[in-house]
């Protein structure tokens, strides 16, 4: 009679199959706590968004031919006209950050006009070059077509940690610059 290497009783192994799920749990929360990474103060995060905001400006500053920027007349600056836009993907969402600790993202958006799609075309082929000549890498935008309506192609980089875009908006059709910065945990002031 073969003997059956597995002999242990039932409630045994229905305990192992129940603590096991939670092990996994346990270890990957623990890993995630582990990589949560370095706490920075208040003023790293303030200079880290406004690092991310001037980064947008300069590239609505660099667009030719001139767009004019949603919600604003002929000759406004970038900086009036830039939108702060929330970010989801960084929070902290199995509650380990401690009390006077918060993450951030900051995200800035700028909503473009112009005249014709073949402007558009033209700023983004300039900003490309312009890229291509810092010695960044330039990665296509596909456009996201809508019935009847052709979608604008766009183009993206990272500069410093830092995601730039000239595409058309995610929820939209207008042309859009985004800056995304890098999620970071910091400590809040009270």
């Amino acid at each position: 009679m073969p003997i059956d290497s597995f002999c242990l009783s039932r409630r045994v192994r229905r305990s192992a199959v129940m603590a096991f799920p939670l092990l996994l749990v346990v270890l990957g929360t623990s890993a995630c706590q582990v990589g949560a990474g370095r706490v920075y103060s208040e003023a790293d995060y303030s200079a880290h968004a406004a690092r991310t905001k001037q980064a947008g400006v300069d590239t609505v500053a660099r667009l030719l031919p001139t767009a004019q920027l949603a919600g604003t007349g002929p000759g406004a600056r970038p900086e009036a006209a830039a939108r702060e836009e929330s970010s989801t993907s960084c929070v902290d969402d199995f509650g380990f950050d401690k009390d006077d600790v918060t993450r951030g993202e900051p995200r800035y958006s700028w909503t473009l006009h112009y005249a014709t799609r073949a402007d558009y075309l033209t700023a983004v082929a300039h900003l490309r070059a312009d890229w291509k000549a810092k010695g960044l890498t330039v990665t296509d935008e596909e456009p996201w077509d809508r019935p009847g309506k052709p979608g604008l192609p766009g183009i993206s980089t990272k500069d410093h940690g830092i995601e730039l875009s000239l595409q058309q908006a995610w929820f939209g059709d207008e042309p859009t610059v985004y800056a995304s910065g890098q999620c970071m945990r910091y400590h809040q002031q009270r």
